[in-house]
């Protein structure tokens, strides 16, 4: 399946002692995991600010959906921190509870037109799910700040 996020993203600010989270569901994996990202990305800046002009693919291992989901969001930050990339858009290509193949959009950070929020510095495991409650999927995930 595909899903090729862009303007309607579901997630939310959870309040986290000196670290800060967010609560996200959809009603597919792709969607989750694509939420997550835009979140994230919500959170270093305000991601409806940043242009899609670079593509970066992205290929996940790991051994369940919540390293999967730590990985994943790491792998985003990672990118961040070594190259100053910023992304607003995610194509999830494939995804299973062992792999993720993905498209990130984006641009490099531009100070002049990139105000940043938060500075993250990890992605924790506290507090950690990812869950299908009946037809929805749900994730929560800490920041450490």
């Amino acid at each position: 399946m595909d899903a090729h996020m862009t303007a309607k993203h579901k997630y939310e600010i959870v309040e986290h002692t000196a670290d800060v989270g967010i609560s996200v569901q959809a009603g597919t994996l792709e969607e989750l995991f694509a939420n997550a990202a835009y979140g994230m990305s919500d959170l270093l800046c305000k991601a409806e600010t940043v242009c899609q002009s670079i593509e970066r693919p992205i290929l996940i291992e790991a051994n369940d959906y919540e390293e999967l989901m730590v990985k994943w969001l790491t792998e985003l930050l990672f990118l961040f921190e070594t190259e100053k990339l910023l992304f607003s858009e995610f194509q999830i290509t494939e995804i299973d509870k062992t792999h993720l193949r993905a498209i990130a959009r984006g641009e490099l950070l531009s100070p002049d037109r990139h105000e940043m929020n938060f500075d993250i510095k990890a992605v924790t495991w506290y507090g950690l799910h990812v869950v299908r409650d009946d037809s929805q999927w749900t994730a929560r995930i800490i920041f450490d700040i």
